[in-house]
């Protein structure tokens, strides 16, 4: 108990000089070091790695009896911080320890202790020298809608498990009195630097968080609030150095000893003769900002510093940058405020221009009572001993060198606002680019804003927040809404609805009561840009303006110089689809041109970055706009211009897209689909397609839903080539290729989507217009039987499809040749049908051939190589081969997720092949995992009823069960069945086998009247549709809900069961001469016990 000293030891410390005190405080049972110990890696940071990554510290640990201190009354708090005071003072009775910076870290309860330890006036020294405090998950204050005392409560039993009454009861009837010690507590803490660390992650024994973020926050200004990813005990044990918290809490602690030497040095540099002067700021800092601490703290660390971690630094210039209305300026001068008396002058310049930036000079020089020209004031600042600050507002014009006017002193600081990220190049000690604010902190601006007192009830907050949402998080914005707000035109929950009827009007709106300097409204900012943009008069100026009106229908982020590159290439082709751009600037400059050349785009895609209208990625040049930004180019154009600019975008976009497969192409089309849902959506002559649409419109309808379907929006291609398809016809008629091939490709989105047949039907008419207008061999008819035998296939008709698919790979090997795409894929889909039918080693065979070739002409991340590989793995799981499966599983799961992403429906359908492939082998829970990954996306992507998410339902059902999780299987086999009974009737096939394994699942949970009622009902329907000895009506009659209580449970049915087995099963093994897998296996014997029992 008491202070304990962990670093140096003993008194080797003596030859170290010291120049910190850290000091640990843990909280409500806790201990001077098991708090802060990771017991399995024997790790006691505090000893083991602080003192390495913090050097030249004292490092001390206290203890005290916590149950003692919270137990019984307030006073007893103040005892045990008292105790841990004067401990300290003691530590520190030397001269040179006596004027230590001291840093707490407090734990829990731990932090309450602080609360007190730090109030206590007559140890002010200890006041004095502190400088930074840590919490870590510290219960400030009651979460919300939780009173302080239950909080109090709720950590006592999580440390404890069952706290004595006394010890609650305790802390609840002293919560008014902690919290009076925070409230106290709070005002004293603007001096001190403050990080406030808060736990993710719950406790076992809760099953949800101890100190709730609310709670764990003081939400004062440069408080620092940092997640933690583990619960309320794991928070301060690391077991590693390179642990993420540890490193976030180290560098905090760096962090807090820098800026403190900086106060010292520049306290050592100014004294009373250069405390400050002369200030000449113009405007004055907002009464409502919030925010921007990060920014702040940068800004104090780089321009505050006199040694600059000894970087040698002429002069000391940050560069903030980013778009109008953003907040640089209103940034600025919180900081020249915040340390006014640390600058003997700091003055304020226009540079908007080179004519009031010289007034500016001019102006400094009236001040000073100096003679001369701008330059001479420059010189003079130059010069001077004295330590100033110069601030360069809206350095906004890309034509004006604004280093000119730079005093080349090294004794000055200059702080640079551009929208111009190209004047970073000025920067020496640092630059920042300020978008979008925070949500939480934009939340509380536009509280602030609005007049709300209270701006951390969780109701307002939460509307609050989904404005600041909607306006982007763009302080201007945000600013511009609470006035209105204020101003009584709404409220804040009206806010959203109105803004989407009237943004425009809203966004325009400048009140008179600004409560700022600013004199544009949102949009009036960035309309002083685009004036600027085409006073210029040049090439670059007058594209620019063309651009950023095609942007403002595309997506606001992710636009590429290769959507206008492929645009260019593909309209070789000709064609309706590329008449509508081909008198495009981007078109025109490339005429005569053998390859594409970007300098067109790029020259004015840089002039728009140059004002942030637009941010070019430095990696990969993709261009992104602020959201704000890409309505405003849409509002500011007339009726006419959006029409033109719409037609050029979206046309733009069709031409980009090609129909060929290579990765590229892939590539290149799910890019895309976020601009064309944008395209779509902002379709300016609803509507989209429509029966008066010309050819162009329709072929971009079809390009747009190829990119949909191969990226999982089946939904969205659907409804695109139906009415492709049915403007088509009226144009061309049913026969015309166009038309077939339009046919085709709604056939398959039916099938996508599960309407199996629907997409049958449909092919079927298209085959037979096919072969009559086409013939036989044509490659379009060879397509269409393909896609008839995949709809056989869905539909249980699978002899059919198997003669389907061989005339297709025939007559595609003697046309096309073995290696063309076509007849891989032909080769793929005949190999998956034998597979099915257990005709296994053929099917291995010809899955390894297709492989090969995929990766040899086609590469080995293109779609069809990654279904190569994947149906290959089948085969392998099917045969046993458990190895090889499993590793060529893993590496296109791996391959599509990083290619298509994780919610691609093809991925979803890798992560279900391999947890059935896991499940095989007996890694039940890795597959349980993945499946409960795949229902989630599914469900979201697909929709609750589509076919794949029923199938991965059912398989996580399965699983649960197999692991004793019955409650939960039996919740899915229910939603299974009411899906399936409302999709396809209580006599589909699909729905009487869910009726059945939900009956097992009822009688595995102890439901045993209602599983024989749904066994009986899929008994009936089975017999009723299959007939008493097919196949799946035996599978039914196998079920033991309770077999023995039912009137076919006889011992000869029963017989009759297993003799069936291995018909049941021949598809999957016996009829391929192979052995069992080990679930087969498994249910085999278990029916041939229960066959046993009823003998």
């Amino acid at each position: 108990m008491g202070l304990q000293v962990l670093y140096p030891p003993n008194e080797a410390g003596k030859a170290e000089v010291l120049k910190a005190d850290i000091v640990a405080v843990h909280g409500l049972n806790g201990d001077p070091k098991n708090t802060w110990t990771n017991h399995k890696a024997s790790a006691f940071w505090l000893k083991d790695f602080l003192p390495l990554d913090v050097p030249n510290v004292r490092v001390m640990t206290f203890g005290y009896n916590s149950s003692a201190a919270f137990g019984n009354t307030t006073a007893d708090i103040r005892d045990h911080a008292k105790g841990l005071l004067s401990s300290l003072v003691d530590k520190r009775e030397e001269g040179d320890e006596m004027r230590r910076s001291i840093i707490f870290i407090g734990h829990s309860l731990g932090g309450i202790a602080l609360f007190q330890a730090r109030i206590e006036q007559r140890y002010n020294s200890i006041s004095e020298y502190t400088t930074g405090i840590i919490f870590l998950g510290t219960p400030h204050r009651g979460s919300e809608g939780t009173a302080y005392g239950k909080v109090l409560a709720t950590v006592a039993t999580a440390v404890l498990n069952k706290p004595p009454p006394r010890l609650v009861n305790a802390l609840k009837v002293n919560s008014g009195e902690l919290m009076r010690l925070t409230t106290e507590f709070r005002f004293q803490l603007p001096k001190y630097q403050v990080y406030s660390f808060y736990e993710m992650k719950p406790v076992k024994i809760l099953s949800a968080l101890v100190v709730e973020k609310h709670s764990a926050l003081l939400d004062i200004d440069g408080e620092e609030q940092i997640p933690v990813d583990a619960n309320h005990e794991d928070m301060c044990k690391f077991a590693l150095r390179d642990d993420d918290v540890y490193e976030k809490l180290f560098k905090r602690i760096r962090r807090i000893l820098r800026v403190k030497d900086a106060d010292h040095s520049n306290s050592d540099n100014c004294t009373a003769a250069c405390r400050n002067r002369h200030y000449y700021v113009p405007h004055g800092t907002s009464g409502i900002f919030t925010g921007r601490e990060s920014i702040l703290r940068n800004l104090r660390e780089e321009c505050l510093s006199s040694e600059m971690e000894n970087r040698p630094v002429n002069q000391k210039i940050f560069v903030l940058y980013g778009l109008g209305g953003s907040g640089k300026t209103q940034t600025c001068i919180k900081f020249a405020q915040d340390h006014r008396e640390r600058f003997w002058a700091i003055f304020w310049i226009d540079a908007s221009s080179q004519t009031t930036t010289q007034q500016g000079f001019l102006e400094i020089a009236r001040i000073c009572g100096i003679e001369g020209n701008p330059m001479a004031v420059k010189q003079w600042l130059t010069n001077t001993r004295n330590l100033w600050l110069l601030i360069f507002d809206n350095a906004d014009d890309p034509a004006m060198d604004i280093s000119e006017f730079f005093p080349t002193s090294n004794r000055g600081c200059i702080l640079l606002t551009t929208r111009n990220p190209a004047c970073k190049i000025h920067a020496t000690v640092g630059s920042c680019e300020l978008g979008g604010m925070d949500p939480d902190e934009a939340a509380t601006l536009l509280l602030r804003a609005a007049g709300v007192k209270d701006v951390t009830a969780g109701a307002v907050q939460e509307k609050a927040t989904l404005i600041a949402t909607t306006l982007g998080c763009l302080a201007l914005a945000i600013v511009q809404a609470g006035a209105y707000i204020r101003n009584g035109f709404c409220s804040i929950g009206e806010y959203c609805d109105i803004y989407s009827r009237h943004r425009e009007r809203l966004l325009r709106h400048l009140p008179v009561q600004k409560r700022s300097d600013y004199q544009y409204s949102v949009y009036t900012t960035w309309e002083v840009s685009v004036e600027t943009i085409k006073r210029i008069s040049s090439e670059a100026s007058v594209n620019a303006i063309k651009l950023i009106r095609i942007f403002c229908f595309l997506h606001y982020d992710q636009i590429t110089e290769d959507i206008f590159e492929r645009a260019w290439a593909n309209s070789s082709h000709g064609g309706d689809l590329y008449k509508n751009i081909a008198n495009k600037f981007y078109m025109r400059s490339q005429e005569g041109l053998a390859e594409w050349n970007p300098i067109i785009i790029r020259e004015a895609a840089v002039l728009l970055a140059s004002f942030s209208l637009i941010k070019i990625d430095e990696t990969d040049r993709h261009m992104s706009m602020h959201p704000l930004v890409h309505v405003w180019a849409r509002d500011r154009l007339s009726e006419k211009l959006q029409k033109h600019f719409w037609v050029t975008a979206s046309f733009t976009l069709a031409a980009a897209i090609s129909l060929e497969f290579q990765l590229s192409d892939y590539s290149l089309r799910r890019s895309l689909v976020s601009h064309i849902e944008s395209c779509i959506f902002l379709c300016k002559d609803k509507p989209f397609l429509g029966k008066h649409s010309e050819m162009g419109r329709i072929f971009m309808a079809n390009r747009f839903a190829l990119a949909f379907s191969e990226n999982g929006r089946f939904q969205n291609a659907m409804e695109l080539r139906e009415k492709a398809l049915e403007v088509g016809q009226e144009m061309l008629g049913n026969e015309h290729p166009y038309t077939l091939s339009s046919v085709a490709n709604l056939a398959s989105s039916y099938g996508d989507l599960g309407r199996n047949q629907e997409a049958m039907e449909m092919r079927e008419k298209a085959l037979e217009l096919s072969r009559r207008t086409l013939g036989n061999q044509h490659p379009n008819t060879l397509k269409v039987m393909a896609g008839l035998a995949i709809s056989y296939d869905d539909l249980g008709r699978r002899r059919e499809a198997v003669e389907l698919k061989e005339k297709v790979l025939e007559a595609s090997q003697r046309t096309l040749g073995n290696e063309h795409p076509d007849t891989l894929s032909a080769k793929k889909s005949l190999a998956i049908s034998y597979n099915d039918l257990g005709r296994k080693q053929e099917a291995l065979r010809m899955m390894e051939i297709v492989l090969e070739v995929s990766q040899r002409t086609l590469g080995n991340e293109h779609p069809n190589t990654l279904d190569a590989r994947n149906n290959l793995a089948l085969s392998y799981r099917d045969i046993e081969h458990w190895k090889e499966a499993l590793e060529l599983m893993e590496k296109a799961l791996e391959v599509r997720q990083r290619t298509m992403g994780s919610e691609h429906p093809d991925t979803l359908k890798a992560m279900n092949n391999l947890a059935i492939c896991y499940r095989d082998v007996g890694r039940g829970q890795e597959a349980i995992e993945l499946w409960e990954t795949v229902v989630e996306v599914s469900q979201r992507m697909l929709g609750n009823e589509h076919p794949d998410t029923l199938s991965t339902k059912e398989y996580l059902a399965i699983s649960y069960s197999d692991l004793g999780r019955g409650q939960e299987a039996t919740e899915l086999w229910e939603t299974v069945v009411e899906v399936s009974q409302r999709m396809l009737g209580n006599e589909h096939p699909r729905t009487f086998n869910a009726m059945n394994n939900l009956a097992v699942s009822y009688r595995n949970v102890g439901r045993r009247q209602e599983a024989i009622k749904m066994m009986d009902k899929a008994l009936e329907a089975s017999r009723k549709i299959l007939g008493n000895k097919h196949p799946n009506t035996l599978k039914v009659m196998n079920n033991p809900a309770d077999i023995r209580s039912h009137p076919t449970g006889t011992l000869e049915v029963s017989q009759k069961i297993l003799e069936t087995w291995h018909y049941t099963n021949l598809p999957k093994s016996i009829s391929a001469g192979q052995p069992e897998s080990p679930p087969e296996r498994s249910r085999r014997d278990k029916l041939k016990g229960w066959l046993r029992s009823l003998r």
